[in-house]
């Protein structure tokens, strides 16, 4: 059985990808920078500054773009 393959995946699957990973890396980023405080039950959830958000997305774009792409090629030569 042939998987039709709606022609925007790629594009759907990287905005999907960005958006609900952008949420997790401040949250891992916020864990990251309260290490200190990892006795305490509450984690301070902080907007990282504008250089590290930069990175944050940039290599967050690279692997959307990847992942993009095997889902892609996966679902079509399935």
């Amino acid at each position: 059985m042939k998987i039709r393959i709606h022609n925007n995946l790629i594009l759907i699957s990287a905005i999907v990808f960005l958006f609900l990973n952008t949420i997790e890396n401040i949250i891992h980023f916020s864990i990251g920078r309260n290490i200190d405080a990892k006795n305490t039950a509450n984690i301070k959830i902080e907007i990282p500054e504008i250089y590290d958000i930069i990175k944050i997305i940039f290599i967050m774009c690279v692997f959307s773009i990847l992942q993009a792409l095997f889902t892609y090629y996966g679902l079509k030569y399935l």
